[in-house]
């Protein structure tokens, strides 16, 4: 009976198995006759992958072979480092020309896993290539797949470089790699990205020794990434470059790419410190803005005004004319209050415009107080409060708004 469970057993598997084989390999047709309409871009694509396989495995194979099937690497550029290009500046690029380095493919297959539903991060690290640790930054894929982490390399899988010339050869042995297979040759500048509950040290790595031990502290990486997805920009540079000093900097690449998570992170503060600055010159700008709109409606009043509200119009329109005045002088103030008045660059500014503010304020009031008089008094009496003119509280000079702080 022993026996026979056994080979009912293997006989169950082997269809499973060449089912599995089947579906990737017609992902793999897919990806290389998908129409050249659904080539035109990653959202085209994405929708073309999407509707052909309901598994994101599948889905993952058609996009990997895709990527190394129709992107060319750059020989001219290699060893270039090309992070810091926009995420979709670097994939419209790749896209457009299918010319890449690795930066570009592994942005092409994350952009591809993106719209097709995937989630997928971009990892930097370095490798290990016939035995020896390079001197070059390398990038690669970690994706969410069936409830476990997958690598991807679509730049190895893509073909190989000898005497200078670029060679273009299908390899899928970088397909959906496991990490603690990953690890043998590729090496993340950041830990966490080993998605191992016991990391590889640089040292081990450099040393040849990438069999995972499970031994020492436990690191849940799965709970850093699911932290790292709530960080700011700035954040997450911050807490890789704090993993990564962690595990030692041995190697020039670990220093170039600290180097650059410390740039990231001082771009970020000028970033923000400018947005601050910005925020404060629009809020100003939108102050003085509806000053000025306060200032031409105050005006078209005044003409009224000295025309003794002449043509006539319902008491409560001209009560409308002056409240339009209070809206855009109470919007003034309420931006003008955001403004931080003991900024040196705009403290002058900020304080001329608010003793307008306040000039414009006193003279609506007097015309407050003037309407009030002026619907209590009996109509035919009415033309001669305009004669009065300093008891009707009329500003003496008219006020001329004021011009943008750009």
């Amino acid at each position: 009976m022993k026996i026979l469970i056994a080979v009912l057993f293997s006989f169950i598997l082997l269809p499973v198995h060449a089912q599995v084989g089947n579906e990737l390999k017609a992902a793999d047709v897919i990806a290389m006759n998908a129409p050249d309409s659904c080539q035109a871009s990653v959202a085209a694509l994405g929708r073309y992958f999407s509707s052909a396989f309901k598994k994101p495995a599948f889905r993952a194979r058609a996009i990997y072979t895709w990527t190394a099937m129709n992107i060319s690497y750059d020989v001219s550029n290699k060893g270039r480092i090309n992070a810091a290009t926009p995420f979709g500046e670097l994939v419209e690029q790749t896209m457009k020309t299918r010319f890449a380095i690795c930066q570009g493919y592994a942005s092409v297959f994350k952009a591809l896993c993106d719209a097709c539903g995937i989630t997928a991060y971009l990892v930097q690290g370095y490798t290990r290539q016939n035995g020896n640790i390079t001197e070059m930054s390398h990038a690669w894929v970690i994706a969410f797949i069936d409830s476990s982490f997958f690598g991807f390399d679509p730049t190895w899988g893509a073909g190989y470089i000898t005497k200078g010339r670029y060679t273009r050869y299908y390899n899928e042995q970088y397909f959906m790699m496991k990490p603690e297979v990953l690890i043998r040759d590729h090496m993340p500048f950041d830990p966490m990205w080993e998605c191992l509950n016991y990391p590889i040290t640089n040292q081990d790595f450099s040393k040849g020794k990438t069999v995972p031990e499970n031994s020492g502290v436990l690191f849940a990486y799965a709970d850093s990434i699911r932290v790292y997805n709530s960080l700011e920009s700035k954040e997450q540079c911050s807490a890789a470059l704090r993993r990564l000093e962690a595990a030692g900097i041995i190697n020039n690449p670990l220093f170039d790419w600290s180097k650059y998570l410390r740039d990231c992170i001082s771009n970020e503060k000028h970033n923000d410190a400018a947005t601050v600055t910005n925020k404060k010159v629009r809020l100003f700008n939108d102050a003085v803005s509806a000053y000025n709109n306060c200032i031409s409606a105050f005006n078209i009043y005044a003409d009224f005004w000295n025309r003794g509200f002449n043509p006539p119009k319902p008491d409560p329109v001209i009560v409308d004319m002056l409240n339009l005045c209070y809206s855009y002088l109470d919007s003034c103030k309420n931006n003008l209050w955001q403004v931080d008045e003991n900024d040196t660059e705009m403290k002058q500014s900020v304080k001329q415009l608010q003793q307008a503010v306040d000039e414009t304020k006193e003279n609506l009031d007097k015309q407050k107080v003037f309407l009030k008089i002026y619907f209590n008094t009996d109509p035919i009496s009415r033309p001669q409060l305009f004669r009065n003119y300093n008891a009707a509280g009329f500003p003496v000079k008219k006020s001329s708004g004021v011009k943008n702080n750009n």
